[in-house]
Parts: structure tokens; C-alpha cells; sequence
């Protein structure tokens, strides 16, 4: 199934989250992503792919850009002439709860194992360099971040509190691939979601006053449902359980005199072929 971009409500409110890594260059999973469960999201991006673990609730994720501030050019004549663009360094935070030797190694930068299975600190720490996966699920949709190669090391330290989970800070530099510094996609709906674009039947009455109430009948009409009346939007749009019929009333446009309208409905999975409407003015 091809992506299918939200053109409704496009928000996020990460419930869950997942964070993978793989070798440097591993390429980016064919999207969407199965977001179900933890086993189908593993099945989707790979077996390349391996789970970073548990990541901090409370703190989650978060992105920083260091660099100078872009600087206003000018002469006598033209005081803002332009603007420079000076490098920014873009990186991520990642607040790592699992204690396991792959955490270690990416906290403390390397590192090996004693006899009895105890991870050895290293004297001189190196970044680890990896790819990067990041899946934030909202439910059925999710937003997908991937960075070809990141440099992995530990950043603040370890505090041992007796109220809240322990945490290692581990900060992402993003170095950058093949293709820009890295990828973000625009919220999507998870591969296994059902995809069913609105479609639109009859308009009753075909021609009907500014404040009016038509009446829209057709399949997938299921809210959050737009009704355009050429590049006006109606109101007070009142959808039914089947998604069958969609009541809205008939928006007042700048023109005067009768006004012919290509009437379409927008949703989530997409726009609605549409009807010839004419909105009826004195």
C-alpha cells in the first residue's frame, strides 16, 4: 500500500514510541510501517533493524540545533540586503531505561566484558556510528524519522533516584547520508489501516441558498468530513454513523448573483470526485 498522507488533522500525540538502529547506510523501510504491535512493526522495518529498548516516558525525545544565528547583511543604500546562512548541527536526545551491554556500549562509547559478564568502561570512549529509525504511533497513524548515519555517546549523566526510572542520556549528531541530513515523514496512516477514499453521490437540493441545508449522500463520508463549495467551505457539517450522508449548511460567498460550484468533500483519506452545485443569490 502506498503512503496515505493526512489532509485532515494532521497532529501527533506520541502514545508510543520506538527507536531502532542498524549499521551505517542500512536504508530506510518502505513506508508505511505496520504500527499494530511491536511484532509487526519488527517484521515491517526489518530484520537489519534492532530495537535500541525502552526510552524515557517522561522525557522522550528531543531534538537541538547548535549554530550561529543567520546575520542581516546591508549597505548605506539597502540596510537589509541579505541574510548569511551559517551551518547548524542537528541532534537528538535519547533518554535510554534499558541497563544492557548494547545500552552500556552506547552510553559509555565502546567497551567490553569481563569474565563474569560485567561490561568494562572504556578508558577512551568513541562514538558509535549507526543508522537511526525513530516511529512515533498516535493510535493508527504514525510519523516515521530516519537518519542515515548518527554518532552515539553518552551526554549528561546517570542519576540513580528512587522515584522515577533510572535514565542514560544518549545524544544522536546527525552526520548526514547520501541524501540530506536525514528524513521526517508528514503523519501517515499505519499499512494495515483500511484505506477508503469519500465518495460523493447526490447533492439534494442541487441549487439552494446561502445558509440553507443540503443534504450529501455518497460512501466513506466518515467525519472529520470538509465540504467545499468551490473554494468556499460549508458549515455546520453533521455526519451519519454509516458514513453514508453528510448534512452541511451552504456557505455565503463574496460574489453576488448565482454562483455555479464544483462541490467536493475532503477526509482524511482523501477528496471526493466532484458534483456540479449553484449556490442561489439575489
Amino acid at each position: 500500500m502506498a503512503p496515505t498522507y493526512l489532509t485532515k488533522d494532521p497532529v501527533l500525540v506520541p502514545n508510543t514510541g520506538y527507536v531502532f538502529t542498524a549499521p551505517e547506510g542500512t536504508p530506510k523501510p518502505v513506508l508505511p510501517l505496520d504500527i499494530r504491535n511491536l511484532r509487526t512493526l519488527r517484521e515491517s522495518v526489518g530484520t537489519s533493524w534492532a530495537s535500541i529498548g525502552n526510552t524515557s516516558l517522561e522525557n522522550g525525545i528531543t531534538h537541538d540545533t547548535e549554530g550561529d544565528d543567520p546575520e542581516v547583511l546591508g549597505t548605506w543604500q539597502r540596510p537589509s540586503l541579505r541574510t548569511t546562512n551559517p551551518p547548524k548541527v542537528y541532534s537528538l536526545t535519547l533518554a535510554l531505561a534499558d541497563f544492557t551491554i548494547e545500552t552500556y556500549k552506547l552510553y559509555y562509547g565502546g567497551g567490553s566484558l569481563a569474565t563474569d559478564g560485567s561490561f568494562i568502561i572504556p578508558s577512551v570512549p568513541a562514538a558509535t556510528t549507526k543508522a537511526l529509525l525513530i516511529v512515533a504511533v498516535d493510535g493508527d497513524r504514525h510519523v516515521v524519522e530516519y537518519y542515515e548515519r548518527v554518532s552515539l555517546l553518552g551526554s549528561d549523566g546517570i542519576e540513580y533516584d528512587p522515584a522515577a526510572l533510572t535514565e542514560m542520556p544518549v545524544k544522536a549528531t546527525i552526520l548526514g547520508g547520501t541524501e540530506g541530513m536525514g528524513q521526517i515523514s508528514p503523519v501517515m496512516w499505519g499499512s494495515a489501516v483500511e484505506i477508503n477514499p469519500p465518495a460523493l453521490a447526490t447533492i439534494t437540493p442541487a441549487t439552494a441558498a446561502p445558509g440553507t441545508q443540503v443534504q450529501l449522500t455518497g460512501a466513506n463520508l466518515h467525519a472529520p468530513v470538509t465540504v467545499w463549495f468551490g473554494v468556499y467551505e460549508g458549515t455546520n457539517v453533521i455526519t451519519t454513523p454509516t458514513g453514508t450522508q453528510v448534512t452541511v449548511t451552504v456557505p455565503t460567498p463574496v460574489e453576488t448573483g448565482d454562483l455555479p460550484v464544483q462541490v467536493k468533500v475532503e477526509t482524511n483519506f482523501g477528496e471526493s470526485t466532484e458534483k456540479p452545485f449553484t449556490i442561489d443569490q439575489p
